[in-house]
């Protein structure tokens, strides 16, 4: 047993080869091979490696960016859209119309949050998912450019989304908005209704939470069950853990609004989660989705064969990524009014 009385057993799994399964779509077979593929050529950071310093950081975080913008091109042909860069309470966002924009839907709104650790993704880089969900919903997307470490860590990015919800809510009722992201912007959705319920302010209509990072300590069970399966989060040690930490700063990763599954979830609006079978964050989404519905939340858990972690963005030709958004989408379409 350890200190506190609990037994304590670890359990040896022997190694083994993991194929690319036969019961997803050849798209998905496609992305799930090619990820195996990378991983096989020495693709990826080190495994426990993490930045030692802001200059360490910087120079990761421009890589990855540049990666995650190199299938722009690729995501704008597909689901054709228009970009308008704005500035709302000096908080930066890209307000994403679709060319399936619904007239019919004119009085809703979409804020999106993206993921990337806290740390990756910004600027040019935040929007595949924003537009993937516009495409989806018919709606436009407000997708907020939040600040992020190293320079801006914990509160900068709940502070940013707090200002942007308060400017839009000014405009129409917060019954008419939703608010989703994934991974991290799965978890900043979680902390902006969290911190709104703090202030006694009106929560969204609906929320929807792509494999939200909730637990920020690592202690969920499947870090330790999808780790090195996950073909997208390998694994939480090294740069998961440092992204983490960078992001918590003073706060500490227990902190609630870090960690949104310490928090308490009477109250919330109807939610929608989205994992696979593979994601590491999937007892993640799990345990909050649990934690909802104890609190008496009207919450829904959709869980796709086979998929990593935030696979249904990457993976954006697969029809297992139209029919996660779809149902988003339709979630959306039940919940908000306006």
């Amino acid at each position: 047993m350890d200190d506190a009385g609990q037994i304590q057993m670890n359990r040896e799994i022997p190694a083994k080869s993991l194929k690319t399964p036969t019961t997803v779509s050849p798209e998905l077979q496609r992305s799930i091979s090619g990820m195996a593929a990378a991983a096989a050529a020495g693709g990826g950071l080190p495994v426990g490696w993490a930045p030692q310093n802001a200059a360490e950081w910087k120079a990761v975080i421009a890589q990855m960016d540049a990666q995650a913008l190199s299938v722009a091109p690729a995501i704008k042909a597909m689901f054709p859209h228009t970009s308008e860069l704005r500035q709302i309470a000096g908080v930066t966002v890209r307000e994403i119309t679709p060319s399936t924009l619904d007239p019919a839907k004119a009085g809703k709104l979409l804020v999106h949050f993206h993921g990337g650790g806290y740390v990756l993704n910004g600027g040019e880089a935040s929007t595949g998912e924003a537009v993937l969900g516009a495409h989806y919903s018919g709606m436009k997307v407000i997708s907020v450019d939040y600040r992020m470490p190293p320079e801006h860590p914990f509160p900068a990015a709940v502070d940013d989304a707090v200002a942007v919800w308060r400017v839009l809510r000014a405009d129409r009722p917060a019954a008419a908005m939703g608010a989703f992201g994934t991974s991290a912007g799965g978890g900043l959705t979680l902390a902006l209704a969290l911190k709104l319920k703090e202030l006694g302010e009106t929560l969204p209509g609906a929320l929807a939470l792509g494999t939200p990072w909730a637990d920020l300590t690592g202690a969920s069970d499947s870090y330790q069950v999808n780790a090195h399966v996950d073909g997208i989060f390998s694994n939480f040690d090294g740069f998961g853990k440092g992204m983490a930490e960078l992001y918590a700063g003073a706060a500490g990763v227990t902190h609630p609004l870090v960690s949104p599954v310490f928090g308490e979830f009477s109250g919330f609006p109807p939610t929608v989660f989205v994992t696979g079978t593979r994601d590491i964050l999937l007892s993640d989404t799990v345990r909050v989705y649990r934690a909802m519905r104890t609190a008496g939340v009207t919450a829904r858990l959709e869980v796709h064969e086979a998929m990593s972690h935030a696979e249904y963005i990457y993976a954006f030709d697969a029809p297992e990524s139209a029919v996660a958004f779809q149902d988003i989408a339709q979630f959306f379409d039940e919940h908000l009014k306006g």
